[in-house]
This record gives structure tokens, sequence and C-alpha cells, in this order.
């Protein structure tokens, strides 16, 4: 099968959502649960952008905390964005959180990371059928699963607490394929989403 690859190089306006932070400044009283349950986000959100935040973390008056907050804003794309002729720019994120790590952020990122809490669904938004489903040691993705969207489109979605298919299934849109976890080489509960078109990664935003 022949492929036309659209690459929009030039720069490209959009809008795209992004993630954002604000702050807050620890008063006497406070807990971080109450913190979370106030600005509307899970304690593995606001961790996420606190590093400095941990299981036996003691918060202290006047400390000042980061919490995200989901914008939407016209912004540049400097990168390539190529995929088959054909294939429809309609791929629904796997979970709804945080985006805590953006495509080819600091250090480079070949895809998203999105945070939620541990456990959470992960679904997928197009038939599919999945090529690898394991745990890889090795480059520290925990579990992992690979599906071949077909058209040289393929999905990896990795940190997984527990994947719920095998080599070999088939997927159909807003099937449960995972759920969310932090295994392998991870800092809180999140999914690594990456997108490839013939082995070319694509930011996963732009085909929302």
């Amino acid at each position: 099968m022949k492929f036309n690859l659209l690459a929009l190089a030039a720069c490209v306006l959009m809008s795209a959502a992004h993630a954002a932070t604000n702050t807050y400044t620890v008063k006497a009283g406070d807990t971080l649960t109450r913190i979370a349950r106030a600005q509307r986000l899970n304690i593995d959100a606001l961790r996420a952008v606190n590093p400095t935040l941990n299981q036996s973390s003691v918060l202290k008056v006047g400390q000042v905390l980061r919490f995200p907050i989901i914008t939407r804003t016209s912004r540049t794309v400097q990168t390539a964005v190529i995929r088959p002729a054909g294939i429809r720019v309609n791929w629904s994120l796997p979970v709804q959180g945080v985006i805590t790590t953006p495509y080819f952020g600091t250090p480079e990122h070949a895809g998203i990371d999105i945070a939620a809490p541990l456990g959470t669904l992960i679904r997928v938004s197009r038939p599919g059928q999945v090529i690898e489903s394991r745990f890889d040691p090795r480059t520290g993705w925990g579990w992992t699963i690979v599906i071949d969207y077909g058209n040289g489109a393929q999905a990896r979605y990795s940190h997984n607490q527990m994947n719920l298919v095998r080599v070999g299934d088939t997927v159909q849109p807003g099937q449960v394929i995972a759920r969310l976890g932090s295994t392998g080489n991870s800092t809180g509960p999140h999914v690594d989403y990456r997108v490839t078109f013939n082995g070319v990664p694509v930011n996963p935003l732009a085909l929302q």
C-alpha cells in the first residue's frame, strides 16, 4: 500500500491543550488532600508538578505549591506532523488527566505523559490489533502495550499498572486495554502515550 506523507514542517498555527501552572501558598491547617480537593485535582497530579513532595512530605506554612491548570491557546508548531493520507485526525487521548510532560519536551520525549489516578482505565479511540503486551524492564517502560492501527500507524501505552489485552487481540474504539500505573522508570501514576506513522514519532496533541 502506498502512502502520501503530509509534512507540516512549516509553522502551522493551531489551538492545542497544554499544561500550565498556578501557585498556592500553604496556610495553617492545610493538608495536601484538602488543597488537592479545593483545586479539583488528585494528589498524584499535584505531586507531579511539585517534585519535592512525596508520601512523607509535611507541608509548611508559607510553602508555595504549584498546581496544573489546563488552558487552550494558539501556538506555533515547529515539529513536522507526518501521517499517511487517509488517516483521519480523530485520535482521542487514552485518559483524561494532566499533561505533565509535553511532546518533545526537555529532556526530549517522543510522546506525552498524562498523569491521572492510579488504576484509571486506559482506552483506545480506534480499531486495531495488539502487537506487544509485556513488561519491559530494559527501556524503563514497565508494563507496556503497542497497538497497530493500520496504514503505518502505531501507538504505545506505557507504565501501566495492569495490561488487559494480549498480543493478537483486536480492539475497538472505547475498549479498555489497561489500567494506568507507575511501573518501570516512573515518578508517579501516568501513561506515557506515543504515536508513530511509519516509525516516525508524531505529536499526539496534533491528532486531536
